[in-house]
């Protein structure tokens, strides 16, 4: 970060509190020109986070709305960029997302439409580019080719819809920050569902605001063991995006 920012961590300490924070997070607020500016004219801010002594990481949101991009670094001022870097649409859908290994970009990147589906795919090694291909998207209607096969079971949580309803009820809760301001929408979470049925790796696949994703990224995790994916009747790990609704009532 080159920016001279203020910090306002007392001002926007209902970010944290609603979720039980601890003191590694502080909180940095800006406004429309990405200047430090008070709290009340805010527009942007950013949430930098100690995730261990080689790992920082930095989100940055639309101030009662969606996620803008996230940022991994090795060190508190963000001079090395380390890890999983996510940029989001206007409107909180995943624009592209990749890593970087001690600053320089590594592994495949994918680029997608605001539909969600990949369309692009990006390979580096070390920094260099090793690979750029144009994808077609993905169908995303029911087709006989997608249809599952015998030795083949999707993930699911145990107990199917009527379970996972039952376990959101009594789980799930409406943050303070979100019901003050109006905010509801579907949030949506990708993670993996590995052999033993860890829910692993949850991001916010869809955002809709700072309090409602992490509410909905810590029913993710609490959410104990899912039924693993199935192929050729072994075990698999299996990507899943999951939806999770928050909508107020109307008195």
């Amino acid at each position: 970060m080159k920016w001279k920012i203020l910090l306002l961590f007392c001002a926007l300490s209902q970010l944290a509190k609603s979720q039980g924070k601890e003191n590694n997070e502080q909180f940095y607020v800006f406004d429309k020109k990405w200047k430090p500016v008070d709290v009340k004219k805010a527009v942007y801010f950013l949430r930098a986070r100690k995730l261990n002594d080689s790992s920082w990481e930095w989100v940055y949101y639309n101030m009662y709305g969606p996620r803008i991009k996230v940022e991994n670094y090795k060190d508190a001022k963000a001079t090395i960029k380390n890890g999983k870097f996510v940029y989001y649409f206007q409107k909180g859908t995943i624009d592209s997302s990749g890593n970087y290994v001690d600053g320089q970009l590594d592994g495949e990147w994918y680029y997608k439409n605001i539909e969600g589906q990949v369309v692009r795919k990006k390979t580096y090694h070390k920094g260099a580019l090793v690979s750029d291909s144009l994808l077609a998207p993905s169908n995303t209607g029911k087709s006989k080719g997608n249809e599952l096969k015998a030795g083949e079971l999707e993930s699911e949580y145990p107990g199917g819809l009527p379970a996972w309803s039952r376990f959101l009820t009594s789980n799930l809760h409406y943050p303070d920050r979100a019901i003050n301001n109006e905010v509801q929408g579907e949030v949506r979470v990708q993670f993996i569902v590995d052999l033993n049925g860890d829910a692993i790796d949850a991001e916010i696949n869809k955002s809709v605001e700072y309090a409602l994703d992490e509410e909905a990224l810590r029913i993710i995790r609490i959410s104990g063991k899912w039924a693993a994916a199935m192929l050729d009747n072994k075990k698999v790990k299996s990507y899943k995006i999951q939806p999770i609704i928050f909508k107020l009532s109307v008195n």
